[in-house]
């Protein structure tokens, strides 16, 4: 009986100790992501791995017929869907290493904003993903350099409190 008394001691201090793997998570600084980010960073790797095959058809599939993208610098001119595959045929460069993503999830449409760095610099981009049936689509792409955290906009500026996200 005193075994036994000296075994559930110790499983229960066992049991309530912290662990170290989950305390090693913490101190790495590793992100969480929630679900939605999870499922986008997804969706954008399988995306990122039909434009490396230069599969033209793959890449289609996850798109909208009436897709488009926008950039910065031409603003009122969209690059059609069938450049802006053709460009990524021709490259095979889907853009760099997705980071510091953020999903806001609209029933049927969910705006995907992140940053993609490559060689060539830092860029942040917003995927308008719509869905079709039980498949989401890329319908717009927003593309431009990612500049510096000042922005002429009231209350964008330096010193600014952080809005708290919704998730």
């Amino acid at each position: 009986m005193k075994n036994i008394a000296v075994f559930a001691i110790a499983l229960v201090i066992g049991l309530s100790a912290p662990s170290h793997a989950a305390a090693a998570d913490v101190t790495t600084g590793v992100p969480i992501v929630t679900r939605l980010v999870k499922l986008y960073l997804e969706r954008e790797a399988a995306f990122a791995t039909a434009v490396r095959a230069g599969d033209a058809a793959a890449i289609g599939q996850f798109l909208t017929d009436d897709f488009e993208l926008r950039t910065g610098a031409r603003a009122a001119r969209p690059i059609p869907r069938a450049d802006f595959v053709a460009t990524l045929v021709r490259t095979r460069d889907p853009g760099g290493e997705v980071a510091s993503m953020a999903v806001h999830d609209l029933g049927n449409a969910a705006i995907v904003s992140f940053t993609q760095g490559s060689r060539s610099g830092v860029t942040f981009v917003v995927d308008v993903w719509r869905q079709q049936g039980s498949d989401w689509k890329l319908a717009i792409r927003y593309a431009s350099p990612a500049g510096s955290e000042t922005y002429p906009i009231p209350g964008a500026g330096p010193g600014e409190p952080e809005i708290p996200k919704k998730y």
